[in-house]
């Protein structure tokens, strides 16, 4: 999902990309999506083999774009009223 995230970030450079952004960008998308838990090396290098699968990538990629959009759209309302 990490990957996916900054791979399709740069194609949106209006979008803010602050820590508290890419967050919820990341949970609106993990959210979205069937899960993969594991809890070995053995089954992180399967995951790693699904997740290399069009179909997977695809809709990590469709839930993160709608994630980049709604976020963008609608921040959150301290959203740059972060101390300098």
């Amino acid at each position: 999902m990490a990957r996916e995230y900054e791979r399709l970030r740069l194609t949106f450079p209006e979008f803010c990309g602050c820590e508290t952004c890419r967050d919820d960008v990341m949970v609106f998308a993990l959210n979205r999506v069937r899960p993969h838990y594991v809890t070995q090396r053995r089954g992180a290098v399967i995951a790693r083999v699904r997740m290399e699968r069009d179909q997977e990538v695809a809709d990590i990629s469709v839930a993160l774009v709608e994630g980049f959009r709604r976020v963008h759209e609608s921040p959150r309302p301290d959203h740059g009223d972060r101390p300098a």
